[in-house]
Parts: C-alpha cells; structure tokens; sequence
C-alpha cells in the first residue's frame, strides 16, 4: 500500500500542483507584456490602455494562488519551525498532519465551495468589474482564484498523505521543514535520515 501511494497516487496528485504551476509561468509572462505594452504606450505615444491595469490585478492575484499548490510541494512556503525541527521526525509528520487534516484542508474545503460558486455566479450573471472604466468580465479571475484553491486543496490531500506515512515509517519520506520533497523511488537513493528517528 505505501509503495503504491508513494510511487503512483502521490505523483498522480503533484502533477496536478506542476500544471497549475505551468499555467502560472504562462500568467507571468501575460502580466509582464501586458504591463511593457502599457509602459511604451503611455511613455512614447502618449495613449494609456483602459485596459492595463485590471488585466495586471486580475492575473497578479490569481497566479499567486494558482502556484500554491506547487510552493506546498516544493516545500517553498515560510516555515517558523526552529521548534519543531528538534521534535523526533515522526512528531513532526504527526503535528503537520494534524494540521493539515485538522484545520487547513477543511479551511481550503471550504474556501474552494465558495470561490467556485462564486465564480460560476459571476459567469451566469455576466458580472462586471464596476470599479473600472473598462469594466470587463469578472469571472476569469474568480475562476483563477477558484482553481488555486482548489489546486492547493488537492496538494495539501498529498502532503496530509505523506505525513501520515511519516507517522508510520518515518524513513519512507523526507523530514518535514527540509526541502528535500521528493519520495524516494527505486532510480534513487532514500535520503538520509537524522539519527534522532532510528
């Protein structure tokens, strides 16, 4: 059972996380030309876009969000652990999935239930932007926000997982806290363990 949630579930889970991220790089790129495009047309021609900058808050906020799930999985989030990391491994694997289980899946539950009603509202309706000139559609971003959400609910399923099987066997899987978020498969090394967990 372990191997098949570490070498197939876990995996087929992350790679949701790895294309929201790819979905996000592409965000950043669209953020970036459209804010060089209304830089060189406001600077040199003289004509702002009406456009501009709803574009920029709308991709902004929500490619944040929808790189969650791949921060949580590269290990990428600010950590206050300096106590935690003198706890045994297998306490630690147990207080994050506590946390994980306990209050920030049902939290992510939750917020994805909402968001996604609220951005299928917004599409029915036809909603708008009312705090702009340009007032466009406003369910693209809510969308945006819904699938980060959502994306980041699916990856904190994963990591529950793999604490849990760091409760159990806390050898099968990095640490906590270390950075090193790969399961070990059969190409490569496990990683090493501290001492406090043997």
């Amino acid at each position: 059972m372990k191997a098949l949630l570490l070498h197939r579930i876990l995996p087929a889970l992350d790679r949701i996380g790895h294309a929201l991220a790819g979905i996000a790089m592409v965000m950043i790129i669209v953020l970036v030309v459209v804010m060089l495009y209304e830089v060189v047309a406001r600077r040199f021609f003289n004509a702002p876009t009406i456009w501009a900058n709803d574009i920029t808050y709308m991709t902004n906020g929500s490619l944040f969000l929808i790189g969650a799930a791949y921060a949580l999985r590269r290990d990428a989030h600010v950590r206050i652990d300096f106590l935690a990391t003198r706890l045994p491994v297998r306490l630690q694997h147990a207080i994050n999935l506590a946390f994980y289980v306990g209050l920030f899946l049902p939290l992510l539950v939750l917020t994805s239930q909402s968001s996604i009603q609220k951005a299928w509202r917004a599409y029915e309706r036809g909603t708008l932007e009312n705090m702009s000139v340009w007032e466009p559609l406003v369910w693209p971003f809510l969308t945006g926000i819904a699938l980060g959400v959502t994306g980041l609910a699916v990856q904190v399923v994963a990591e529950a997982i793999r604490h849990l099987i760091g409760v159990v066997d806390p050898s099968a899987v990095p640490p906590p806290g270390t950075g090193r978020n790969d399961a070990p498969s059969s190409s490569r090394e496990a990683p090493a363990v501290p001492d406090r967990v043997r």
